[in-house]
């Protein structure tokens, strides 16, 4: 199916700014450093996930759905955006949150409640098993509200099915005109990814284009492994779902397991020292789960020379700053210490 046919809600603030980072070049010394600032999307705190929301929901509206249902992390940052948009087009938003209720709702989940997203928890020892439960959760909700005479739309983690990922090969379309007008071409464009399914849609823009720029996915968590089979399967499947001839194998994903810590939703310090460079640099905030991470390996891979400083690189910035409004529990004891200290730089 061509991609103007499929149905679309236009309510992403788009297209993003591509911006050169000035400051934050100077400090690293990588003097050709552009971010794209998809925390600019605006609905409900923007993100990446806008992207997937426009085609999924008009994809949920088109088939009658009278109730969508997203899943993911207790702050994940696509159950917020899925409610916030679910409130713009006027449908009831259940959201299946992965892990313990909290005694205070901050961050995401207070942003949640206030657009009047109802929410359920997924309890379980790990996030594998975490899923599991949420997918079964998932599954007795749809039959129960579908018992009462009501369709429901269900979303994976991330929107990563096709339709959802399809945002991201025009979100690469739109990237690839905006370096034509600022007279760039990248050589790396580099994100954090956590489903794969933004990594897996870029990289079907890219070759419809036949761009030569990598793309780089710096994984942030140990979730949806084989990883880059993952990727590659979804890929294809978009392809498939676009009528593209193009053939991905998991050899032409790109990604970084170095920069995850111990894992999902916990800190690490080379994100938080990532977090507090961008925001003091250029006055813009990264959050410690998704982009301080991937910040973070950017800045790795230059110093390593797996990037070559003086190569044009774009990292893609995929919001979720509210997770920063969560405080200790996601950005550690230490960094909260250390905000304290008068001296500390």
């Amino acid at each position: 199916m061509r991609i103007e046919e499929l149905p679309r809600f236009r309510l992403g603030k788009l297209p993003t700014p591509l911006e050169k980072m000035t400051n934050l070049s100077k400090v690293t010394h990588i003097p050709h450093l552009y971010m794209k600032r998809d925390d600019f999307t605006d609905i409900g705190y923007g993100g990446n996930k806008i992207r997937k929301l426009e085609f999924l929901l008009a994809d949920a509206k088109a088939k009658g759905a009278d109730i969508i249902m997203s899943t993911g992390g207790v702050q994940s940052n696509f159950t917020r955006q899925a409610a916030a948009f679910a409130a713009k087009v006027g449908m009831r938003s259940i959201c299946i949150l992965l892990g313990e209720e909290p005694e205070e709702y901050r961050g995401n989940l207070l942003l949640e409640k206030l657009m009047g997203a109802e929410l359920y928890f997924a309890h379980a020892e790990n996030l594998d098993e975490g899923a599991r439960v949420a997918a079964e959760l998932m599954d007795s909700l749809t039959q129960k509200f579908e018992e009462e005479g009501l369709t429901c739309y269900p979303m994976p983690i991330g929107g990563s099915t096709p339709i959802g990922n399809v945002g991201f090969t025009v979100g690469f379309l739109e990237f690839y005109s905006q370096m034509k007008d600022l007279g760039i071409d990248a050589d790396h464009v580099v994100l954090a990814s956590g489903s794969g399914g933004t990594l897996a849609g870029l990289l079907v823009g890219k070759m419809m284009i036949g761009c030569e720029a990598t793309i780089m996915g710096i994984r942030i968590g140990y979730m949806f492994d084989p990883f880059r089979e993952n990727v590659a399967q979804m890929a294809n499947e978009l392809c498939s779902f676009l009528e593209l001839d193009f053939k991905v194998s998991a050899q032409d994903i790109i990604t970084f397991d170095d920069y995850i810590g111990e894992g999902y939703d916990i800190p690490t310090k080379e994100a938080n020292d990532a977090i507090k460079l961008v925001a003091r640099t250029e006055a813009l905030f990264l959050d410690p789960v998704y982009t301080g991470k991937g910040m973070a390996g950017l800045l790795g891979l230059v110093e390593r020379g797996e990037i070559g400083r003086d190569d044009t690189i774009a990292f893609w910035h995929t919001g979720g700053h509210p997770a920063l409004f969560v405080g200790e529990e996601l950005l550690g004891k230490e960094f909260m210490e250390s905000l304290k200290d008068p001296t500390e730089q």
